[in-house]
């Protein structure tokens, strides 16, 4: 009887530590992490590292523009669940950040990879906040991201490991082809002129430079004079094409207005959104590069 009861008293104690989340884990009954996200391209770098350990969601759906969505109230409920949040900073994403600031639960920590990448010894360019269109920034992006997770799951710091560094590996493949492509466009072409100013670390990365870009500010309407001034432009510095980018609509119609008037052809490029045609980080960098190489007088091909 006593070796029963002491059985007994065992499974009971093992019962309760499970039952009061007696390990170092935040992970859920399905034993995953659950993450929450400002944008899908965060969300892509998370499921990166975590693998088959998180569950991630984004906030922003596909094909958003992060200056300007407006999470709705029943994304509250996903940030609630949340073990832990990712997004950018530097103001790219107002609205959802304060969504998350908001509404985390249980001392889940919201990470600000564009403003801890600037801790670790990145260079932000004029509070610009699209650090991760220089590729190293995010090999940056990726280890914050692996740190944080095995912060609050100690037991996958040796997948979170293994994932990261598999992904920077990529990472260096998809850079080599990013900078073949760049490098056959004539250097007289390599000339950026883009809908928004987001691309000051691609441009950087890849030796671009940038000319003019149709938005000022998100959401401010361009003037006549500011068309004008546009179109002159292009036409001055010879600019052999304009790039919209998918998730703007109003001030792409100001770009491909002046594009028109100065007789230039309108390409694509992805900066701070993903979509059907565009799924992860890896796809954008190369959709980009081969884009950039067609548009501005570089070898066909890819």
């Amino acid at each position: 009887m006593i070796r029963i009861a002491a059985i007994l008293a065992a499974l009971l104690l093992a019962a309760l530590l499970a039952a009061c989340g007696g390990g170092d884990s935040a992970t859920d009954g399905d034993g995953k992490v659950k993450v929450v996200t400002t944008l899908p391209l965060f969300a892509d770098l998370v499921r990166q590292v975590g693998g088959d350990r998180v569950e991630v969601t984004s906030l922003a759906p596909a094909g958003a523009d992060p200056h300007t969505f407006e999470p709705a109230p029943q994304d509250i409920r996903q940030v609630e669940s949340a073990s832990i949040a990712f997004g950018n900073g530097l103001n790219l994403e107002p609205s959802t950040e304060k969504i998350i600031q908001a509404n985390l639960k249980g001392g889940a920590r919201y990470v600000k990879l564009a403003e801890t990448a600037e801790e670790q010894g990145a260079q932000v360019m004029d509070d610009n906040p699209h650090l991760w269109l220089d590729i190293e920034n995010v090999k940056l992006y990726l280890g914050i991201i692996r740190d944080s997770l095995t912060a609050i799951d100690k037991g996958g710091e040796v997948s979170y490991n293994q994932s990261y560094q598999s992904s920077v590996g990529k990472l260096d493949e998809i850079a080599s082809y990013g900078r073949g492509r760049i490098a056959s466009i004539p250097a007289a072409n390599r000339k950026l002129v883009t809908t928004h100013d987001a691309f000051p670390y691609l441009a950087r990365y890849f030796g671009l430079s940038i000319v003019a870009f149709a938005e000022e500010e998100p959401g401010r309407e361009p003037s006549p004079n500011d068309i004008a001034n546009l179109t002159n432009g292009l036409k001055d510095q010879d600019v052999p094409a304009v790039f919209t980018e998918p998730q703007i609509e109003g001030a792409n119609k100001t770009l491909e207005r002046a594009a028109s008037d100065a007789g230039v052809q309108v390409c694509t490029l992805y900066s701070d959104s993903l979509d059907d045609r565009v799924k992860s980080y890896e796809e954008l960098i190369r959709f980009d590069a081969d884009e950039l190489a067609r548009c501005l007088g570089g070898a066909s091909g890819g």
